[in-house]
């Protein structure tokens, strides 16, 4: 083997050198995050295995020898019967610079701090020679494909010295005899609706809230998100509700905007739940207690204002107030049966989850509870959720807990005891776990996005929370920095999708965390067929919560054997 290296080094260059001797394109696994600054590349033509249903993640890098202009690539794929689809960008760069503390061992480091992670679909590039550029293919596969062999090629063009020049890259795509028809996990990551973040999709113009360019925007994120596994919204009726309140204290409900939102979402035909928005509030600190969100007429400069006023637009304020406050309790035991009548009418009340408040933790354990009981009162038979950093102080609180992921390791006995038929049991990740636990954030390997949902499917976790979706401008800026205040928000932390004009763009992470929902539903199948075999193939890769095989060649030969074992009766 030792004298065959060289041979297979001259090879791999050889296969790597395109038609023109302008650049190389070399096949590079999709969970591979290539940096500007790789200066050794390896040509692997691997073939992408995937089930019906699913999509194949392809990506082609170019290293430029010349310096070449107005590069574009489109990707083809079929089997002389049937031509799939394919949807293809160019991965960009974003800064990550503050580094965050209590890193994981398998960090990623980047000289220039600047990562691969968004994927622009509707840009030309121009690189000077010797520069690195990855290209990404997104083929759905039908659910009634075909099984068996594809083959696709990646079409590169661009001009050198004002002279066309047009590379072509293959690639393989096996289809297995495998279908997935629809997916089981939860999966919710916050919209945020805010006009002032949603000018971000505008050219940073202003949007008009409730304004027709705000709903188009809307439904653009709901159209993209639906492609990517997400069937739950959080919408917030307390923010979205028109009220008129009097001076004996009757309110009266307008709740058409909220009717709107959820036909928004509901439209795509991925919403399977609404959570309802938070309710109460942090009235100061991280530890003090929680406050209802309140609308009043008159409030004071005493008054703290709670969140949501930009989605107001009319006489009333949002405040907060404590849970033993007379205009709290006033507002609650009218608003939340009206609420749930509504529901009721427009056929969601089954489908309806509430939020209390957001990471209660054992101090303001008291004020959360107490809130719960009133809620609960008003509010009949709804299922309470909420990612928690809490557990036996709000055990009689919450149905659907989703505990923050390095929770849920060190207290997996007590949420493993939870009765099945009264709670869901999911898990989310933030800014925080960080050391070696996996996350989504820019500069960890791609794979532990991946891998987060081997990770429910391991510790029978139902569902998945990611408070950022969009958070563009509140905590960072998407194309400027992506961390923030010392890295107190890593980068990736807060968005996961990307602002175009009126549009958005998906991102590799984003990509990354599709597959591994549908990595969730296979090995669902498998162990249904082999449930020892399923176990013994996650126990490979997912060791523990925080311990896991991060080699991607040893992760695409598992994938392959569930395949394969799905595939044989």
């Amino acid at each position: 083997m030792k004298n065959l290296l060289p041979y297979i080094f001259l090879l791999t260059c050889t296969t790597a050198f395109s038609q023109s001797p302008k650049m190389y394109l070399y096949q590079v696994d999709a969970l591979d995050k290539i940096l500007k600054e790789n200066a050794h590349l390896m040509d692997v033509p691997d073939t992408i295995r995937v089930a019906k249903g699913e999509h194949a993640s392809v990506q082609i890098v170019i290293k430029t020898v010349s310096e070449i202009k107005d590069l574009s690539a489109k990707a083809s794929v079929g089997n002389g019967k049937t031509t799939l689809q394919a949807t293809t960008g160019f991965v960009g760069y974003v800064k990550s610079s503050r580094k965050y503390s209590n890193q994981s061992k398998d960090i990623i480091h980047s000289p220039s701090g600047y990562f691969p992670d968004p994927i622009y679909t509707d840009s030309t590039v121009n690189l000077i020679p010797g520069e690195i550029q990855p290209i990404w293919a997104s083929i759905p596969i039908p659910i009634n494909a075909e099984a068996g062999v594809y083959k696709g090629e990646v079409i590169i063009s661009g001009k050198v010295n004002n002279a066309k020049i047009v590379n072509r890259k293959p690639f393989v795509v096996k289809v297995y005899p495998v279908a997935v028809n629809t997916t089981s996990l939860w999966i919710t990551n916050w919209v945020n609706v805010l006009p002032s973040v949603l000018s971000y999709m505008n050219s940073g113009k202003k949007v008009e809230a409730y304004s027709p360019l705000y709903w188009e925007l809307i439904e653009r994120i709901a159209r993209t998100t639906a492609k990517y596994g997400q069937n739950m919204y959080l919408i917030n009726p307390v923010w979205l509700t028109q009220y008129t309140l009097d001076e004996k204290g009757n309110y009266n409900f307008n709740f058409d905007r909220l009717d709107k939102m959820i036909a928004v979402f509901e439209k795509h035909g991925a919403m399977k739940r609404i959570e309802g928005g938070h309710l109460a509030w942090r009235s100061g600190e991280w530890a003090d207690p929680f406050f209802v969100a309140v609308p009043i007429n008159n409030s004071t400069d005493k008054d703290l204002e709670a969140p949501g006023m930009e989605l107001q637009i009319q006489k009333t304020k949002l405040v907060k107030l404590p849970i033993d406050d007379s205009r709290s309790q006033n507002f609650l035991k009218q608003f939340l049966p009206a609420l749930q009548q509504h529901l009721q009418r427009i056929k969601w009340s089954e489908k309806y989850v509430q939020h209390i408040a957001d990471e209660p933790v054992n101090s303001n354990a008291p004020s959360y509870n107490a809130i719960t009981d009133y809620v609960k009162k008003y509010f009949k038979n709804v299922k309470i959720m909420d990612a928690v950093t809490a557990s036996t102080t709000i055990k009689n609180s919450v149905n659907i807990w989703i505990p923050r992921l390095n929770l849920f390791h060190k207290e997996y006995s007590f949420f493993k005891q939870l009765p099945t038929d009264e709670n869901e049991i999911w898990m989310y990740t933030c800014q925080t776990p960080r050391e070696n636990y996996a996350n989504r954030f820019i500069e960890l390997p791609l794979i532990q996005t991946r891998l987060l949902h081997w990770i429910n499917y391991k510790y029978n976790a139902t569902g998945y929370l990611h408070w950022g979706l969009n958070y563009w401008g509140t905590f960072a800026l998407p194309v400027t920095e992506t961390t923030r205040h010392n890295g107190l928000l890593p980068g990736g932390d807060c968005f996961i999708v990307y602002p175009g004009h009126q549009k958005i763009f998906s991102s590799i992470r984003l990509e990354a965390m599709r597959d591994g929902i549908f990595d969730y539903e296979l090995l669902s199948m498998l162990k249904k067929k082999n449930p020892a075999k399923a176990t013994a193939l996650v126990n490979e890769i997912i060791q523990d919560f925080d311990k896991y095989d991060n080699d991607i060649s040893y992760f695409r030969k598992t994938r392959k054997e569930v395949l394969d074992l799905l595939s044989h009766n």
